[in-house]
């Protein structure tokens, strides 16, 4: 088998924002609610290592299969960071990972969170695979009906994600400066 590192759909951000809304709507994920059972509902695993612990490397994921992969995760991070990353890499098996297999089924893809700075092609899969991240666990009608009526820590508690996430969110939804 192939291993292949992901390409970018080059989809807009709206357009991966209601991708991602449909995906969790479609299999029933709730903003809120625990990620891990959904990863193993969807045949994923999660290992959680440290840096030098050997490849892959945390945050990042393997994708053997659409339903047998492995999620990577830092062993000195929140839940709510994780939550954020585990959803990032979900983000990596929908958008990139079924792309890739219709071209070629004979692949293992392999996504780490830390790119060449210099690929513009690996930053964009990343920046994808965040702004999926984010509609997925912070949906947008239901991102902004919080917002408006809490504070940006109630936000982000709401939605089991850390402060400066949904403060991202926020702010890329338009609702600050």
């Amino acid at each position: 088998m192939e291993r292949v590192n992901p390409e970018p759909i080059m989809a807009s951000r709206d357009k991966i924002w209601e991708f991602a809304e449909n995906v969790a709507t479609k299999l029933s994920f709730s903003s809120g609610a625990p990620i891990e059972p959904f990863v193993f509902h969807l045949g994923g695993r999660i290992v959680y290592k440290n840096a030098i612990s050997g490849a892959p490397a945390p945050e990042s994921i393997e994708i053997r299969t659409r339903n047998d992969f492995t999620i990577y995760l830092p062993t000195l991070t929140s839940p709510a960071r994780d939550r954020f990353t585990i959803a990032h890499e979900l983000g990596h098996l929908f958008l990139h990972y079924l792309a890739a297999m219709k071209r070629n089924k004979d692949i293992i893809m392999v996504a780490y969170r830390w790119v060449d700075a210099n690929d513009p092609q690996q930053q964009r899969a990343e920046w994808e695979a965040n702004w999926f991240a984010a509609a997925f666990l912070m949906p947008q009608e239901k991102f902004k009906s919080a917002f408006d009526a809490k504070d940006i820590n109630d936000v982000a508690q709401l939605f089991a994600v850390t402060v400066h996430a949904a403060n991202v969110r926020a702010k890329s939804l338009g609702l600050v400066r």
